[in-house]
């Protein structure tokens, strides 16, 4: 890594930081700006409007997550936030009544450039690529019935899709959306969240093909920081998963999810590593609240037959506190012990940190560094980033990132990586 590289990606930095002042500048008396990522809401929220004002849901999956619904946007379509969709539809007086009945549609549109491939999501460098057009069609459970009933199914095209796909499918089995079909060279289409929900009281159960939502990042953008994903979040965690799982509140501050899988990134099948046996696991996640609003824990852990991964024990410890006004911290740290007949045996450790802090009304500024180890060979990467309110509906976000260690994406021992991109809700 030489000085003119890093002047470049300083240069790049600059220049996508200076192009939205004159934003910045038309209004300031603008609300706070609207943060994504895993402190746009402390506490991790689920973000089903109904269950806003629900403090016992302050640690719910973070699949259920959907843009428009933050910061009093709004969710029903009336309001003046970015649930372009919902105001849409509610124009039709069909699409007013089935609004009126609980359903939401919601979605967004990421574009996104990246100088080197960092592996997983940002693998397709010097290109300006359309990461994911993002659709969400669902209706809320009534909280407030004695039972509740709900669904949801999301559609994606893109080059993101490829990852979101059920590859954790048995292989040659063409199921679902693990299908040839689905790719049209580098883009494709995937459907990783198609699911029934049933809520009674404090109990929720989600049945179908859902998000991980195993740790601090997501495969959804709205709900990271960082225009790129760590390590642990591309290798270490399940991006998508097939069963059941129950969410119950024992209290205020603490709230458990439970369930069973068919193994990892599996859609409607059930995966294996070529042995005999299919993929079978069982999860639970525990969150506690130790400070309202400041402090928080959650432990994760799923263990069974993975399917394709092998069999093992697999869990993420992270907590998330505020450690003054506007300066958020968090830290995860992962293992992963599996065995298979054709994979051998796999050892992962990491720790991630993340740090942030809002500088203006529309700008905020992050960094986080990480270390994962596999198999006794540690990597690195740290990362510097912004995120510029540009609109309501509009956030950018440029970074830099330097990968060393072992081998890095690219083969290289070390490399920084400059990249970019907007995120449009709608």
């Amino acid at each position: 890594m030489n000085m003119g590289t890093i002047k470049m990606f300083a240069a790049g930095l600059a220049l996508i930081s200076l192009s939205a002042m004159p934003v910045m500048a038309e209004d300031p008396t603008a609300g706070p700006v609207q943060q994504v990522g895993l402190f746009s809401k402390l506490t991790k929220k689920d973000d089903d409007c109904a269950k806003d004002s629900k403090k016992g849901a302050a640690k719910k999956s973070a699949d259920a997550k959907k843009a428009g619904c933050d910061n009093g946007n709004g969710c029903d379509g009336d309001g003046d936030g970015c649930d372009l969709l919902q105001r849409a539809m509610n124009r039709s007086d069909l699409g007013q009544r089935l609004s009126d009945k609980g359903l939401r549609v919601s979605g967004y549109l990421q574009l996104g450039y990246h100088s080197d491939s960092t592996g997983g999501f940002n693998s397709h460098p010097d290109n300006l690529n359309l990461h994911q057009m993002y659709l969400a069609i669902e209706k809320l459970a009534d909280e407030d019935a004695e039972t509740g009933l709900g669904f949801r199914v999301d559609l994606v095209y893109g080059v993101d899709a490829q990852d979101m796909q059920s590859f954790g499918n048995e292989a040659g089995s063409s199921v679902f959306d693990d299908d040839a079909d689905w790719d049209h060279g580098i883009y494709g289409w995937a459907m990783p969240q198609l699911y029934g929900t049933v809520v009674r009281g404090d109990l929720s159960v989600k049945g179908g093909h859902f998000f991980g939502g195993l740790g601090l990042e997501s495969v959804n953008p709205n709900d990271n920081f960082f225009y790129s994903r760590s390590k642990a979040m591309n290798r270490s965690q399940p991006r998508t998963l097939t069963g059941f799982m129950a969410d119950y509140n024992i209290t205020d501050d603490l709230t458990t999810s439970f369930g069973w899988t068919a193994g990892w990134d599996t859609g409607f099948d059930r995966g294996n590593d070529g042995d005999s046996s299919d993929g079978s696991t069982l999860i639970a996640v525990a969150s506690f609240e130790l400070v309202e609003d400041e402090v928080s824990v959650t432990y994760a852990v799923t263990m069974g037959d993975l399917g394709s991964r092998g069999e093992g024990y697999v869990h993420s410890v992270y907590a998330e506190l505020e450690i003054e006004d506007e300066i958020y911290y968090g830290i995860e740290s992962v293992l992963v012990e599996t065995n298979s007949g054709s994979l051998g045996h796999d050892h992962t450790v990491g720790i991630s940190q993340i740090l942030h802090t809002s500088i203006t009304d529309d700008l905020s500024a992050g960094v986080r560094i990480e270390w994962w180890k596999k198999n006794g060979q540690s990597e690195y990467d740290l990362t510097f980033g912004l995120n510029i309110k540009a609109s309501d509906c509009v956030i950018i976000r440029p970074e830099v990132r330097t990968d060393w260690g072992a081998a890095t994406a690219t083969g290289e021992e070390d490399q920084s990586v400059f990249g970019v991109d907007v995120i449009l809700n709608y």
